[in-house]
């Protein structure tokens, strides 16, 4: 077991990623405090924790309250005595324009994504620091790469900022031995997604692995950069949706300009 004895906070784990992530965790030996926005979901899968035989709690917390955060972790401190592994994985997006989004909506998705992140890290870096050590993992985006084409400009600048912060954070706290590390999911097969089987389908034949991501991808993931095999690793933004990025690089033009260039015995580059 990876994470034998190790204890995980895990947010927006009710369902899809964060889900995965906890359970995956529990299976490699981790207790899981399992955060979700939903007291209920959250409940639901501490449940499949204890029955994995690790230890669970769960808490209703919004992310973006620091009050609320810090009550959280300050809970798990008490009854368990650290925390030893972060994962930033709550996040939330809508389908407004620019134009068309308030003030209001812009700041709940930056309060959840970006804030909630800031938070959350922020809350567990003493008890990192005097436990020697820890490890932190953010979940951000593909859409931090380029744009999302399913959700709006808040959700895409907040994915990004979490990248910015994830550098910066693992500067500050390598000296402590504590790892800062971000995830960046393509297009992942979780409830929210509501894709008929023939638009996956479609999707799958693009992809150039020919196939698209599902929780347990990130979940597996988030494990190396939770575990010790990545003790060297730091600051970095992993990428992990079947070579989705690679297709929104303009893949097939590159092969039609190459094969032009060939057919002109000309070098392509």
């Amino acid at each position: 077991m990876e994470l034998l004895d190790k204890i995980a906070l895990v947010t927006g784990a009710g369902r899809g990623m964060g889900k995965a992530i906890a359970l995956t965790f529990a299976r490699e030996g981790a207790d899981v405090a399992v955060n979700d926005v939903n007291l209920e979901t959250a409940e639901a899968t501490a449940a499949e924790v204890n029955a994995l035989g690790r230890r669970a709690m769960a808490f209703g917390a919004d992310i973006s309250k620091l009050d609320e955060v810090n009550e959280m972790v300050e809970r798990v401190i008490g009854e368990w005595g650290g925390v030893d592994i972060l994962v930033n994985n709550a996040g939330i997006g809508n389908a407004r324009m620019v134009e068309d989004m308030t003030e209001t909506e812009w700041r709940h998705v930056m309060g959840v994504n970006l804030d909630g992140t800031f938070y959350c890290s922020k809350a567990v870096l003493e008890i990192m620091k005097s436990r020697g050590g820890g490890k932190i993992v953010n979940i951000s985006s593909l859409a931090a790469r380029k744009i999302s084409l399913g959700s709006c400009a808040a959700y895409t600048a907040s994915k990004s900022g979490i990248l910015g912060f994830t550098r910066h954070l693992a500067f500050e706290v390598g000296p402590y031995k504590i790892n800062v590390n971000a995830i960046c999911p393509g297009l992942t097969l979780t409830p929210k997604v509501t894709l008929s089987p023939e638009r996956i389908r479609q999707m799958m034949d693009n992809m150039p692995l020919k196939d698209i991501c599902k929780p347990e991808d990130i979940a597996e993931t988030t494990l190396f950069l939770a575990s010790e095999r990545s003790k060297m690793i730091t600051g970095i933004a992993v990428d992990v949706d079947a070579g989705e990025f690679v297709v929104s690089q303009d893949w097939e033009g590159y092969v039609k300009r190459r094969k032009d260039a060939f057919a002109m015995g000309e070098p392509a580059h």
